[in-house]
């Protein structure tokens, strides 16, 4: 079977899903979006976001983490996801802290800094417009450059926690930088869905001048690890979690423990709390937010991976030698609800209700501990990529602007009507104007 990838050079989601398909040896063709090809991407895309993923019968895949999951299963080597248990659910975390944390950094340096603006919105014009220029290039360039900066509040990025995601990233390509002089990728000898998410990312920043200095300055193997995922080949097995403990923990213990993994487990709480906003302390910062729903369900997923993963002898050691324990458990949670009206007693008098505790979580029931595969929201359509497998509506209904404004990268703040089978859509930053 042959996939058409629609996607495009400034959208780490897009980038992230064609080297996925040229390290799994997937044919697909590569159609960047532009002004002669948005006409057929509107014809055929279910919502404005890219990358989106077309199977032979023509049916279009947007979100990459599921269409990952079923090229994988569809075509087992060579693999991305360890066989080792605890190696899988740490990749699967690394996974998420690329795809909620460092995205937001993303874009943060590139919609937050007047150079960094610029030269974005430039190059997206340049992208887009291929064979002839717009009529008022000016003008198309600041379309593009407000309708990102536009969604800075929504991205959590208006306030306080831009100085926090730039501590964060420059410790992480410090501590990633020390671990890939040891190792060809994350994990060992071939890439994992951490490496293609992680290096989806940082591939971005190396495109905007101001993270693009920190990761020449302090990660020389963090680029020349980027450029070896553009089309990755894996040279060996995975490696054993004892063999990479010496630098995989630090990335852990020393960044994730400190700031995205309280974010992520207070991000939570609150939108379970229905909390209308939170405070939660990162690294030494204090910072008060918006709670972001469809983040809290991504890792409300990592959580019930975790009930059955902490298990795991080996992986139980290392989430608490890192710290990362207290984040990764559900806590125990309890309800105070009234009990129902007592009988009349024989003398007359009223007897007083008494509370009920009920200290079952309220998060969903997790996976059987046997069970290895992934267990993911219900969705549409048949199993694996071949089978046109449906994804949940973690995009947005379409909007009818301009192009190169109306579709964006994975992910953005803007939801339609939810139903069943169709989720509100992830807050994870959209760097693709």
């Amino acid at each position: 079977m042959s996939y058409r990838l629609f996607g495009a050079e400034t959208s780490a989601y897009s980038t992230k899903m064609r080297a996925f398909l040229k390290y799994k040896g997937v044919p697909f063709d590569w159609t960047p979006r532009t002004q002669e090809s948005e006409d057929e991407l509107k014809r055929i895309a279910r919502f404005p976001t890219l990358p989106v993923l077309v199977t032979a019968s023509g049916f279009a895949v947007h979100d990459t983490t599921p269409m990952m999951e079923a090229l994988e299963a569809d075509s087992p080597e060579p693999s991305a996801t360890p066989a080792d248990p605890a190696l899988s659910f740490l990749a699967c975390v690394l996974e998420e802290y690329a795809d909620a944390w460092l995205a937001k950094t993303v874009f943060h340096y590139r919609w937050t800094r007047k150079k960094d603006q610029r030269l974005a919105a430039a190059r997206a014009i340049d992208d887009y417009y291929v064979t002839s220029p717009p009529e008022n290039r000016k003008a198309a360039e600041d379309l593009a450059l407000e309708t990102m900066t536009g969604q800075l509040k929504t991205m959590q990025l208006d306030g306080e926690l831009g100085d926090v995601l730039e501590k964060s990233f420059k410790r992480f390509v410090k501590l990633l930088d020390e671990h890939l002089r040891k190792h060809l990728f994350i994990f060992g000898e071939r890439p994992s869905i951490a490496d293609f998410a992680i290096a989806g990312q940082l591939i971005q920043m190396m495109k905007d001048p101001t993270p693009a200095r920190i990761i020449e300055k302090d990660g020389g193997f963090v680029a020349k690890w980027c450029e070896f995922m553009s089309a990755p080949t894996a040279s060996g097995p995975f490696a054993a979690l004892e063999d990479l403990r010496e630098t995989l923990a630090p990335l852990f213990q020393d960044d994730l423990a400190l700031f995205f993994l309280p974010w992520a487990a207070e991000n939570l709480e609150s939108s379970l709390a229905g909390a209308e906003t939170f405070t939660v302390t990162l690294g030494k910062e204090a910072v008060t937010l918006t709670p972001l729903r469809s983040a809290a369900r991504s890792f409300r997923e990592l959580r019930r991976k975790f009930v059955a993963g902490q298990a795991i002898d080996t992986l139980r050691a290392f989430t608490d030698e890192t710290t990362t324990t207290i984040f990764l458990q559900r806590p125990q949670r309890v309800d105070i609800r009234p009990a129902p009206a007592a009988e009349p007693v024989a003398d007359g008098n009223d007897a007083a209700p008494v509370a009920e505790a009920d200290a079952s979580p309220k998060e969903d029931a997790a996976p059987a501990a046997g069970d290895g595969r992934p267990r993911r929201r219900r969705r549409r359509g048949g199993k694996g990529a071949a089978a046109d497998a449906s994804v949940s509506t973690d995009e947005v209904e379409v909007v009818q602007e301009e192009a190169p404004i109306a579709f964006v990268d994975e992910g953005v703040d803007v939801e339609p009507p939810s139903t069943e089978d169709d989720a509100p859509p992830a807050e994870r930053p959209s760097d693709e104007p």
